[in-house]
């Protein structure tokens, strides 16, 4: 069982996977995925710490969600590490996909994201689908029915409240079972956009209430806590709602079992102790931190190579 989440190349994903390259804390059947977004310094750097500390890792050379890929000259470069063997290019399947991008060689593997029907039933009416060495498609019975070749499930697990709705009506809930589900559908590897969610939007939007994000693990079902503020009365004030949402954490963290204390997790509710608001772009790194150390954790007792 392969596990790739999915990241976008903000600036927080990046320096979360960074972090956890460098921590060497990844089995080799956790591959992280980044589709950049910006030409920022962080995406080589975090290539760099996946080659240099012999981890592998997925890049999206046609990425679709950003004006990133329109831009002709990069300042900021990954492509200089695409020769590295432990670096799989991947692609997005659109109707400029060909199938020269999706054929491996004896030193680079390649991944395919496949997300509209049409388009995958074109390309397996091409002999396109057996190509890639990873293909990823979202797990549904009509796509499956296409599916000569072994495949892994990518699904969105991430809620986005409505607008008159908040994180704190669901505090605690069920988040992903995918690795349960794989065998029962035939699936290999399993993706995700981890706790950040498949929605993407350039410049983020305010909101009324922080709210820090932890999944954990309760038997072989992950599942995610919410920790809100709770003052959600407006836009303002959001060291003071950070304050409000990390003593939450603080209290609760203690009492969990020692695989939920994560370093991730523990820097996060050291905050409330200190009393020192390191900023949203901080939290969220920590929280997606939190979520590959507990993964990680996880696959290897449950999926050891």
């Amino acid at each position: 069982m392969i596990y790739f989440p999915y990241f976008r190349g903000r600036q927080y994903d990046l320096l979360a996977l960074k972090n956890i390259a460098q921590q060497h804390v990844l089995p080799p059947n956790i591959i992280p995925i980044i589709e950049p977004v910006r030409d920022i310094r962080a995406l080589p750097q975090t290539v760099a710490a996946f080659v240099e500390h012999d981890q592998p890792l997925v890049v999206i050379a046609n990425p679709t969600v950003s004006d990133y890929a329109l831009t002709q000259q990069k300042l900021y470069d990954w492509r200089p590490y695409a020769d590295n063997p432990n670096l799989i290019v991947g692609h997005i399947l659109t109707p400029t996909t060909i199938p020269e991008d999706l054929r491996p060689t004896p030193d680079h593997h390649t991944l395919l994201v496949a997300r509209q029907y049409d388009e995958l039933l074109a390309a397996s009416h091409a002999g396109w689908l057996d190509a890639p060495t990873h293909l990823l498609v979202p797990p549904e019975a009509r796509i499956r029915q296409l599916l000569t070749r072994p495949s892994g499930s990518l699904f969105d697990h991430a809620w986005l409240p409505e607008h008159d709705r908040s994180y704190a009506d669901i505090t605690n809930g069920f988040f992903s079972e995918d690795w349960q589900q794989a065998s029962l559908d035939g699936y290999t590897s399993i993706s995700d956009y981890t706790i950040g969610g498949a929605h993407y939007s350039e410049h983020g939007y305010p909101a009324r209430a922080v709210t820090l994000h932890l999944t954990y693990f309760a038997g072989d079902q992950l599942r995610i806590h919410r920790f809100v503020s709770d003052d959600r009365e407006d836009f303002r004030h959001p060291k003071e709602k950070f304050f409000q949402a990390v003593a939450k954490l603080a209290a609760w963290l203690p009492a969990q079992p020692a695989a939920v204390q994560t370093p991730a997790a523990l820097a996060l509710a050291d905050y409330h102790v200190t009393q020192h608001f390191p900023g949203l772009g901080v939290v969220k790194r920590l929280s997606l931190e939190h979520h590959l150390q507990t993964m990680a954790a996880y696959f290897k007792t449950h999926y050891p190579n």
